[in-house]
């Protein structure tokens, strides 16, 4: 009878199994098959281009994306700055080694840092944040960040020993490094930087004209915080929207931050910024003008764009790469029902 039962285990596995291998998912509306299947194809080109940044930190020529919109980063990206006569915003803070360079490209491009009056950070990140607190003490600007971010913020990326997360191990993967405790930090510490408001999903900042809306889509971190916006050049004006990261692993206990209710969350987010004209990931791998190119190196394409900002301009993009993780997620979440009892 036990032998019985165990077969009809089995075998009800191997249907499963079977099933989710011919199970074909398609976007739903408006999202089409054909728009999905773009955005994979930006999804790899954005991988490809990526790997090819070798040193995150290494200096990068500033320039003019669009309007009163600037990228004054490293060569990961990272930071960009939106200016206005009555201060600006600046968005993330790199490294904490390489504020010098930030400054530099701040000036370079006619502005002083003394006048920015907003940090947002997205998260807490040593690429995204590390700068912080240093950036905050030359300008006297704010800093903003989504609230569950501000606990490691303040603790330098990593919470004290003793607490939850910060002892949280994800389990060992044959063949690959061994994770650490407390590696929600991202890679290494930094400065410890006062938040001087925590933002929650819908929140307005303003700075003089300036008005950017926040949204919260966890999973890379805790509260990683999206940004939108709009510029305008020549009378035109244009949706921006800077958004990091996009993470939906095959296997979920690997990340404390990632779960089927705040992935939905993060798609519905994606849906509701729709029409994205000029989008941005926090690295410039992933910015539609990079990926608005047939071909080039990563420091071809930023180069190009330097000279034809228009590339920048896309709607596609950002809707096809949309379209593209709504249906990632829909097929490995069907996996994770094949296999795992949390998800049936």
């Amino acid at each position: 009878m036990h032998r019985k039962v165990l077969g009809s285990g089995l075998l009800l596995c191997s249907v499963r199994a079977v099933l989710v291998a011919q199970t074909a998912i398609a976007p739903k509306p408006p999202f089409t098959a054909a728009e999905a299947e773009h955005g994979k194809q930006i999804a790899a080109k954005s991988l490809e281009i990526r790997a090819q940044i070798t040193n995150m930190r290494d200096p990068a020529e500033p320039f003019k994306i669009m309007g009163n919109l600037y990228f004054v980063g490293v060569a990961n990206g990272e930071v960009y700055l939106l200016t206005s006569p009555q201060g600006h915003i600046l968005f993330g803070a790199a490294f904490p080694d390489t504020i010098d360079q930030i400054e530099k490209n701040i000036q370079a491009v006619g502005f002083k840092l003394s006048d920015v009056k907003a940090i947002l950070l997205n998260h807490n990140h040593q690429d995204q944040s590390g700068g912080a607190f240093t950036l905050k003490e030359k300008s006297g600007a704010q800093v903003m960040a989504g609230f569950a971010e501000i606990p490691f913020l303040e603790h330098g990326g990593a919470l004290p020993a003793g607490t939850p997360v910060a002892n949280y191990i994800p389990p060992a993967v044959p063949g690959k490094k061994a994770p650490v405790a407390g590696g929600a930090g991202g890679g290494g510490q930094y400065p410890p930087v006062k938040v001087d408001r925590a933002l929650y999903d819908g929140d307005v900042i303003k700075v003089g004209p300036l008005t950017v809306t926040a949204y919260l889509a966890p999973g890379h971190s805790p509260s990683p915080t999206s940004w939108l916006y709009t510029v305008k050049e020549n009378a035109k004006e244009y949706r921006v929207f800077e958004f990091c990261c996009w993470e939906y692993p095959d296997d979920l206990s690997r990340n404390a931050y990632i779960n089927e209710a705040s992935v939905r969350h993060t798609l519905a987010l994606f849906r509701k910024v729709l029409p994205v004209d000029i989008y941005l990931e926090t690295g410039a791998y992933g910015w539609s003008g990079t990926l608005n190119q047939p071909s080039g190196t990563i420091q071809e394409r930023m180069a190009k764009l330097k000279t034809d900002n228009k590339l920048f301009v896309n709607r596609d993009i950002f809707r096809d790469w949309s379209a593209a993780r709504e249906v990632e997620f829909e097929e490995k979440l069907l996996k994770l029902r094949s296999s795992n009892s949390v998800y049936k």
